[in-house]
């Protein structure tokens, strides 16, 4: 038997692809992973305006408490280590409602007091939700291998840990973050929900973030998102590793329905064993595989869009000289309404990240992230590029107007340094439409959950967000993790484990 190892290519070098590397080089194959951008991190990532930095992915980490699931997966990585400053993240969101100020904590017992304080009348609602957080502590990912790879003992194992959260997931798999405010009597705690969260979200996401946050599991790392991605590549390159960063791929060599390599932009052949595609899902069968292997499950999800929406955003970036360290991380305020397609925007949440005494020193960066629809997507789509220019700005500055005023900010001491849009996110990593992660979850459909192959094809494998609701960094480290995990299977050898 020959002892020459076997190679794997990854197209994309985002958190998925990064790590599905780092666990093949743990098993004994030779990797090269190939990227699009001139930098690692795919949309875990940063950049500097004006001399600020400005982070473009995590507003926290799910995986950073040391007793967490996650936690050992981050630290082989090489994320951070054991040293690495955590920011604790005390609440998801502050409110200000007509002047009064509710604060989404993390913490179970001060968001009970603090719910009841604004809304006595709700005693009822307020109990449910507590008890569903602590409900759905008792969700388990299975990190370690893909569940359709467990044994009838592991998923015995896996089953009965769930069972406590079972019968809330019943209650909710069909209420949407709307129908669950509009429970509540208060215009405090109605107005909280309906701010905090997409409306036609389902309810599941809300109480998933809410348990992450209740075990001090989703703190924000110091030094950001940029850093994060950038100690993982170097990770990966010192156990001799290869990015190619400026290669982006065309399209998968295949020949008899089995992956042979990839072919670049510019021509060049690589060719290999294995290939995984963690990338956009859409850009991954359409364009990657020509459209020649479709997947019944996707097409059906891309093709209702109703029940599928896709999660696109703006991102509007200020940079201020203000001290901020006084002011709220997070907080969401009303603003006159701004119209932009069809879509009204009448609030915004104001990223306060003063916070990170390393990053930041004489200017803080304020963010604001504003969830829009595919018609904005179009409308940005039609314009020129000098409209599509002017229409940052006019969006931006009308932002700008309304951060000053609120936290009272002179207006040499505020400046708009950047607007990214879909189309930001489309140019950069090729993601559908502008789609940040995989499609929203609503009330009408179950949550995405794929295996990540691709029926009659071979020796093919694809990881990241587009794998598994509602997608972020967590799934794409261990969708990267298990994607090596079939591929072991595949090649009859025991996948080697040493995050544990």
């Amino acid at each position: 038997m020959s002892s020459e190892k076997k190679k794997i290519v990854i197209v994309g070098a985002g958190i998925s692809g990064m790590t599905a590397g780092i666990y093949a080089l743990d098993n004994d194959f030779e990797v090269e992973i190939y990227e699009k951008h001139f930098v690692a991190g795919g949309q875990c990532t940063g950049w500097n305006r004006n001399n600020v930095y400005i982070d473009g992915c995590a507003h926290w980490i799910v995986g950073t408490n040391k007793n967490s699931e996650f936690h050992d997966i981050w630290l082989h990585l090489g994320a951070f280590n054991q040293n690495t400053k955590i920011y604790p993240t005390e609440y998801f969101n502050k409110v200000d409602v007509n002047g009064k100020i509710v604060t989404l904590y993390s913490d179970v017992d001060t968001l009970k007091e603090e719910f009841l304080r604004v809304a006595p009348e709700d005693k009822k609602m307020i109990n449910r939700f507590i008890r569903a957080i602590k409900a759905y502590r008792n969700i388990k990912v299975p990190i370690h291998k893909p569940i359709d790879h467990l044994n009838i003992f592991e998923l015995i194992s896996y089953g009965f840990s769930m069972l406590p959260v079972v019968p809330y997931l019943l209650k909710y798999m069909h209420v949407s973050v709307e129908e669950f405010a509009n429970k509540f009597k208060s215009i405090y705690l109605r107005e909280l929900f309906l701010r905090v969260m997409e409306n036609d979200y389902n309810v599941h996401s809300l109480l998933y973030i809410m348990q992450a946050l209740s075990k001090q599991d989703a703190g924000m790392v110091e030094g950001g998102s940029r850093m994060m991605a950038n100690n993982i590549k170097n990770n990966f390159i010192s156990r001799g590793g290869k990015v190619f960063l400026n290669n982006e791929v065309d399209h998968i060599l295949i020949e008899n329905d089995k992956a042979k390599g990839i072919v670049l932009k510019n021509g060049k052949v690589v060719y290999a064993d294995y290939v995984i595609a963690s990338c956009d899902a859409y850009h991954t069968v359409n364009k990657l595989l020509q459209g020649k292997y479709q997947d019944k499950y996707y097409e059906s999800r891309f093709n209702n869009k109703k029940d599928n929406p896709l999660q696109q955003c703006f991102q509007l970036s200020f940079k201020v000289k203000k001290d901020m360290n006084p002011y709220p991380k997070m907080m969401n305020i009303k603003i006159k309404d701004y119209k932009i397609a069809d879509l009204i925007i009448d609030n915004i949440s104001i990223r306060n990240h003063a916070f990170d005494n390393v990053l930041y020193k004489d200017s803080v960066a304020l963010t604001v992230m504003l969830k829009v629809n595919e018609n904005v997507y179009d409308y940005l789509k039609s314009l020129t590029k000098e409209k599509y220019n002017e229409e940052k700005e006019k969006f931006g500055l009308a932002i700008k107007e309304e951060i000053k005023q609120y936290y009272e900010i002179d207006e040499k001491d505020i400046e708009l340094i950047d607007v990214t849009t879909p189309l930001t996110y489309e140019r950069y990593t090729n993601a559908y439409r502008g789609s940040y992660m995989s499609f929203l979850t609503t009330k009408n459909v179950k949550g995405l959950m794929r295996i990540g192959l691709i029926k009659n094809l071979n020796n093919f494998v694809m990881s990241g967000q587009w794998i598994m609701a509602p997608g972020g960094l967590p799934i794409a480290i261990f969708t990267g993790k298990h994607a090596i995990c079939r591929i072991c299977k595949n090649e009859k050898k025991k996948f080697k484990e040493l995050d544990k």
